[in-house]
């Protein structure tokens, strides 16, 4: 077979390619996933299987019963999926962004194996020295829906950390509430889609359209 000098710069240019991917995503993926503990692995592992049975059928990943809003219509919380895993607040530190820690650790051992979790698909005012607007009030808000020691289930989405190193979950209390849409449904968010994290984004998108609407939380008082 003769190989011209175009097809050999198309497979070197495939081959640098797929270095880089390789490199970009096996040390942030790859590394929790082989090196974390048993509990957080299970958790992790339940969006990648969700992933390889969709594109075994062609589809999409999803987490959940994730189903689109039409215009007007008025959302519904997902209710919790199979698999989410129990896990137990340990702290929440602002309205999007709290430790939590497996349910089988005892108290003594949450410090070394709490995790710090980022909301998947919404963002709230800062607290602190760059506090803004409703920014005491949505971490309050979250603080009620999950108070310290409670327990709480946790799913993952296709993408299981962000840049940051925080492991991105959708959390649901012990209820069966979906902590992150009433979070923007009452106000205290405002939607954020960050891909390939999207299975809720439509429900959560039409959450704060019915909130904006409404005066809600933060649309009536910023």
């Amino acid at each position: 077979m003769r190989i011209t000098n175009g097809t050999l710069i198309r497979l070197l240019v495939t081959v640098v390619v797929v270095a880089a991917a390789c490199f970009v995503f096996q040390p942030q993926i790859g590394a929790v996933l082989a090196a974390g503990p048993d509990w957080l692995r299970g958790v992790l592992s339940s969006a990648a299987e969700s992933g390889a049975d969709a594109n075994a059928s062609g589809g999409t990943a999803v987490v959940g019963n994730a189903a689109a809003v039409g215009p007007g219509e008025v959302p519904q919380a997902p209710s919790r999926p199979e698999g989410a895993a129990p896990m137990i607040v340990d702290y929440v530190h602002d309205g999007d962004t709290l430790f939590l820690y497996p349910e089988s650790l005892a108290a003594s051992e949450t410090r070394a194996d709490r995790l710090k979790v980022r909301l998947i698909g919404l963002d709230t005012p800062e607290v602190g020295d760059s506090a803004e607007c409703f920014g005491a009030e949505a971490t309050e808000h979250l603080r009620t829906l999950l108070p310290e020691g409670s327990r709480v289930w946790a799913a993952a989405d296709a993408g299981p950390l962000d840049t940051y190193g925080r492991s991105l979950f959708y959390l649901w209390d012990d209820a069966g509430r979906f902590v992150n849409f009433d979070l923007v449904a009452g106000g205290s968010a405002v939607t954020l889609s960050i891909p390939p994290n999207e299975t809720y984004v439509d429900v959560l998108a039409a959450a704060e359209e019915s909130a904006r609407a409404s005066g809600a939380g933060l649309w009536g008082a910023c």
